[in-house]
Parts: C-alpha cells; structure tokens; sequence
C-alpha cells in the first residue's frame, strides 16, 4: 500500500460547504443519515477552536445525534474524532443549538460529520511530517516495532497535523498495530483513515487495497454486516474485479453467513473513541438482522442503545437476555456501553427463531444519555 496518499469517504453522502470571510474558518460540514423529512431550521456553526488555527491543526469529529418530535437535536455521542479534545467540545457544545422542522416521530439516527479544515493549499504533508513518516517506515522495515510505536504515538500526542497527515498517520498507526497482532487496533485504524480522509485522495489501487484490507480484518471478527458494506464500496471501485476475485472465498462466505439460519456472531471490544472528558468507551454496529443477543462477556458491558431511523431504544446487556427491534423502525445503529477493553459477542438471530422467556422488547427513551 502506498501510504503516503490519502483516502476518499466510501460512504454516500451529503456535502454542504460552509464557508465565511476568514480563509482560517472554512471547513465542510457533512451529514449522513439525514432523511428527506428532516428540514433544517438553524444549524449552527462548530467555532473552529483558537488553538487549531493557530498551529495548523485541522479536526474532524463523527457524531451521532437524535432529534425530538419538537425538532431538537439532543445526546451526541461522539463516534470518533482526530485533531483533539477542543474540536469535539466545539461539536458537542454546538449541536444542541441544531433545530430542525417538527417531526410526527423521534429521529433517533442522525449522522454528522464535522470536518475543520484550514483552507490554505495544505492538502498535502509537510516535511516535517514526511521526515516522521520515513523514520516510521524504515522501523517497520529493519522490524524495529517498539520504536515504530514510539514514533507513532509522539506523533499522534505532538498533533498539528492537517487532515491530509491525520489520515496517512492512521494508516502508519494500523500497520503498527498490525505488526503487534492487534487486528482490533488495526481495524479501528483503517477504518479512522476512511472517515478522516480530505477528498480527492486515495485512489485506484491503493484505495482498494484498503479496502479490501478492511474487508478482510472485517470478515476475521466476524463482523458480516460491516463487511458487507465494506464489499459493496470495493465493488463500486474501478478495476475492483480483480481484488473480487482474490477474495471470493470469503465472499462465498459472507453470503452463507448472511443467507444462512444459524445465528451471526460478530466478536466486539469496547473502546473510547473520543477524547474529552464526556467520551466514553462504547461499541457501535449496524446489525443486519432485527432480533440479537450477548454472549461471551469479559470485563463491564452496561448497556445498550438502539437508535433507529424512527425509534430509540435501550436495554441492559446480560448474556441469554434476546431483544427484538421493532420491524417499523427503520434502520438501526447499536451502541453498546461499558469498560475500556471489555469484550462481548453480539449475536444476531433470524427473524423467524423463537424467542424464550428471557426475551423482551427494547425500552424506548425519552431521556437524555448524560
């Protein structure tokens, strides 16, 4: 892989450009998941942190919000972030300025992403950066591991980095995590590079390498959901035939396991994926079936919430417990809360298997998460 590049989002999405006078505060503000029925009353701008500016820093925060019948955005949760703790405050504290429309019903599964980008031709690395990057590189080469994670966590901690270096370092961050054995890391790192990534970036075979990359580790947590999606994006890449074919072993696979009756287990660890202080480690998930359970549990996993296109719901999470979501509400995001490190396997059911006595219906909430 040539990690010197950068990568494109794979997921649709809907670009608003937002920009002002000052050339220091123009970023992109995106959203996903935002249905034709949600019309925006007043959607704030996230201030571009003072800090940022000034050493060059850029930030991108993914957030998850819910909006109320009376058309407030209310519960972020912060899925991920690069660029540090005053980028996601910024988010955090302008989103529940957000005013939409009324809504017959709760919108519980609204997606944005934030980007603060510094708009001064910086869509590239620096050599202060490149001359990091090489020193990693050769590390992993001569198999110097330890000082490859040395060099990649003073990196990270030092920040300062453009949106264009903040994907290329994640990159280099699931290669380390890789040569340690931690799929998990590294999947999480991949995954980071997709989302933060400046447009116009990875391309061509690097960006199916990594996808198929992800597709892969994706498929060794047994994640068939994700790695589904994951598939459809590498599909839609020109030139992608060959990189199907390679893996049309675990192609064949992933559609047994989707198409099949026996249960889906999708092996899952908690972690923090912010970092101010309001984050807090969790778990999130697409299911691509209605009815699922835990199992497997190690370490403090507390609950979960299902936020649904038309619905929000939560549960506590004990092993044997079945819950169902129901059919009407739309599409569905889990997150589950708990411990740093804590592991558990999400299991998911047929729509037809019979649900036991410990089996109930996800509570719907109304109150805030915080």
């Amino acid at each position: 892989m040539n990690t010197t590049t950068t990568l494109t989002l794979v997921t649709t999405i809907i670009l608003l450009v937002v920009s002002t006078p000052a050339p220091a505060q123009n970023y992109d503000l995106l959203v996903d998941n935002l249905p034709d029925t949600l019309v925006v009353v007043d959607r704030a701008r996230p201030p571009y942190p003072n800090k940022g500016v000034r050493s060059g820093q850029e930030g991108w925060v993914r957030v998850n919000f819910v909006v109320t019948p009376e058309g407030n955005a209310v519960d972020p949760i912060v899925m991920d972030s690069v660029g540090g703790v005053e980028f996601e405050k910024s988010v955090r504290a302008t989103i529940p300025r957000w005013t939409f429309e009324p809504l017959s019903e709760t919108n519980a599964n609204v997606t944005a992403d934030v980007r603060f980008e510094i708009h001064q031709g910086r869509d590239l690395a620096t050599s202060n950066f490149m001359r990091r990057h090489r020193r990693i590189v050769r590390m992993l080469h001569n198999e110097d591991n330890e000082g490859a994670r040395t060099w990649v966590d003073q990196a990270a901690e030092l920040g300062g980095w453009n949106l264009y270096e903040s994907t290329m370092l994640w990159l280099m961050i699931g290669r380390v995590e890789g040569v340690e054995g931690n799929d998990v890391g590294k999947l999480e790192a991949y995954r980071r590079a997709h989302g933060v990534n400046t447009r116009g970036a990875i391309r061509g075979e690097d960006r199916r390498e990594l996808l198929r990359r992800t597709f892969e580790l994706e498929m060794g947590q047994s994640q068939y959901a994700a790695a589904e999606q994951t598939l459809r994006a590498l599909k839609r890449e020109p030139g992608s035939q060959k990189d199907i074919e390679q893996l049309a072993e675990l192609i064949a696979k992933l559609e047994e396991q989707l198409a099949g009756d026996d249960p889906i287990v999708a092996r899952a660890t908690l972690f923090n994926p912010a970092d101010s202080e309001e984050g807090y480690p969790l778990w999130s998930y697409v299911p691509a079936r209605r009815t699922f359970s835990f199992a497997a549990l190690n370490g403090n996993v507390e609950r979960f919430e299902a936020r649904c296109a038309r619905d929000r719901l939560e549960g506590p999470v004990e092993a044997g417990k079945t819950w169902s979501l129901p059919d009407d509400s739309g599409d569905c995001q889990v997150f589950v809360f708990g411990d740093d490190g804590a592991s558990f396997d999400f299991v998911e059911h047929i729509e037809s298997e019979t649900v036991d006595a410990t089996a109930g219906k996800a509570v719907a909430k109304t109150n805030g998460l915080d």
